[in-house]
């Protein structure tokens, strides 16, 4: 039998079956990110928050979407309003005033996020870049 030179070796990858295995070895580290982010949002929404509703109201969450993951809310009727600010509204229908934004959970998870790449750059040895 002759033989056929052969100029290259192709493999498949099975991208599916990484991206699962990946995903079921981030599971934990994303619970504990949203975990961190919840904790950090209640410890910075210690504004005005007299009676404590709003903070106890933050929690991460398993998601229910399709993509899965976690999430973190904040079940207070209260929370957008005081996440994104709001406008006044006197009894006949006109603005008065604006309410500023005092957002909590936009910047904790900005915050968590950051000190998570940077726990990942420093178990990477610096070879992870932020842009992608």
């Amino acid at each position: 039998m002759p033989l056929i030179p052969v100029s290259s070796v192709t493999v498949d990858i099975p991208d599916e079956a990484v991206a699962e295995q990946v995903r079921a070895m981030l599971e934990p580290e994303l619970e504990m990110l949203a975990e961190r982010i919840a904790s950090d949002a209640r410890n910075r929404a210690a504004f005005t928050d007299r009676t404590g509703k709003l903070r106890k109201s933050i929690k991460a969450r398993k998601s229910k979407f399709e993509g899965g993951g976690y999430i973190v809310v904040a079940r207070a009727p209260h929370a957008h309003l005081v996440e994104f600010g709001h406008a006044m509204i006197d009894v006949n229908g006109r603005t008065v005033g604006h309410v500023a934004a005092f957002p909590f959970l936009r910047p904790a998870r900005d915050r968590v996020m950051r000190a998570a790449i940077h726990e990942i750059q420093a178990r990477l040895g610096g070879a992870y870049d932020e842009r992608g």
